[in-house]
């Protein structure tokens, strides 16, 4: 029998989920439902991300998903800039989307 995923409460109820990155404590909360005609119409890339920083458009997506959906600990948006700051790499970027995706079910 396959393993069944269950959401976390946090997740179910709206405050989100901990992620720890480089040594800090975010929260990534889950997406509404209002917003996935947007998030999937922005066509996130889910691979490869060097090449979304590279593309000025595709790091203004980045910017806009972290800031609605990724807080530090002080419960401040992310964005691109603070996690360059942080020293975060791009596994983490793309650790990032795949968890935001995740907990959204």
């Amino acid at each position: 029998m396959a393993k069944k995923e269950v959401a976390s409460l946090a997740t179910m109820i709206g405050t989100g989920e901990p992620w720890e990155v480089q040594g800090k404590n975010y929260t990534i909360k889950p997406l509404k439902i209002k917003d996935e005609p947007e998030f999937t119409g922005d066509q996130i890339n889910f691979g490869v991300q060097y090449f979304s920083l590279v593309d000025p458009k595709e790091k203004a997506k980045i910017d806009k998903w972290m800031g609605r959906y990724l807080f530090d600990e002080a419960g401040e948006p992310m964005n691109l800039e603070k996690a360059t700051e942080l020293d975060w790499d791009v596994a983490d970027l793309k650790e990032f989307w795949h968890r935001l995706v995740r907990i959204s079910g």
